[in-house]
């Protein structure tokens, strides 16, 4: 990972070429997106600007050659890359972690608020769009497919790219910690605490979505929320391992248990904003925060 970080932060040229190929292979654009954040908190957002307009003018070449408009590049700078730039700045100027992340979910939600007016029935919207995915199936399988995803799709695409930002950020962070000071960003992880006031609107949401009886953007914004808090509860995990000199394994859990219970998991985030688990938790000796 230092080798490859190391290679990123050559130069200009190196690091667009960098960011436009690995955008291009499947399953590989997390690293596109942790190399324009490098480059981004390690020389400002100029500079990441610089290499975004490099790696925009490539793909949007090779866009133009297979299919001769280059709609998905303007989507990529759009909705990823963009964020990437403002987040980068924000902590580095602020060396927040937590601003930074909260301000990019910020940015998710009035995605998905805008998402909402423009589109009063995404249900409706989504069957349209994918009537035709799901043409061959049984007619009673698909208007549950096609209601469940019209109900959800909305929330699941933009929690997507709300984790490209994430990743992107979180590696970008680390690879940084690796070339220029080293050990920085466990410490900065293992003291990742968002602040009380959003734990205590996220439980609120997370309860109103409760007893909401029909899906909308209550609902929405509480499983962005989750996905948010659970960042927090995974830094907690780490940082009582760490405090008690546990055997990294213990971690395991907490990473295979995640798909299945990640809203009660995420409630662990927002209650720590109250409660400060590690503080609790950590031998009475540490001293950590």
């Amino acid at each position: 990972m230092k080798g490859l970080a190391a290679f990123i932060m050559r130069g200009r040229v190196t690091a667009a070429l960098f960011v436009a190929g690995t955008s291009l292979v499947p399953f590989m654009a997390w690293l596109a997106n942790a190399a324009l954040a490098l480059v981004s908190l390690r020389r400002g957002s100029m500079e990441g600007l610089i290499v975004v307009a490099g790696a925009v003018v490539v793909l949007a070449i090779i866009e133009l050659i297979l299919t001769g408009q280059p709609g998905g590049v303007v989507a990529l700078l759009v909705l990823v890359w963009m964020p990437i730039i403002l987040v980068t700045a924000i902590l580095r100027t602020s060396v927040s972690l937590p601003l930074a992340l909260t301000v990019a979910t910020g940015m998710a939600g009035i995605l998905l608020l805008f998402w909402g007016l423009a589109v009063p029935d995404p249900e409706a919207f989504w069957r349209s769009q994918l009537a035709e995915l799901a043409a061959d199936m049984p007619a009673e399988q698909r208007d549950e497919i096609l209601a469940f995803f019209g109900r959800h799709l909305a929330v699941f695409l933009v929690i997507g790219l709300w984790l490209n930002v994430l990743i992107g950020l979180l590696l970008g962070r680390y690879w940084q910690a690796l070339l220029y000071n080293p050990g920085g960003f466990r410490d900065e992880f293992h003291r990742f605490r968002l602040d009380w006031r959003l734990g205590g609107l996220a439980l609120l949401v997370s309860v109103l979505a409760l007893f909401s009886s029909e899906p909308g953007l209550v609902n929405d914004l509480a499983l962005l929320l989750a996905a948010l808090f659970l960042v927090q509860t995974v830094a907690v995990a780490h940082a009582v391992v760490a405090a008690r000199q546990w055997n990294g394994l213990s971690l395991l859990p907490v990473y295979l248990l995640m798909p299945f219970a990640a809203m009660p998991m995420a409630l662990l985030g927002m209650l720590d904003t109250l409660m400060d688990f590690r503080r609790r938790l950590a031998p009475a000796s540490d001293d950590t925060p």
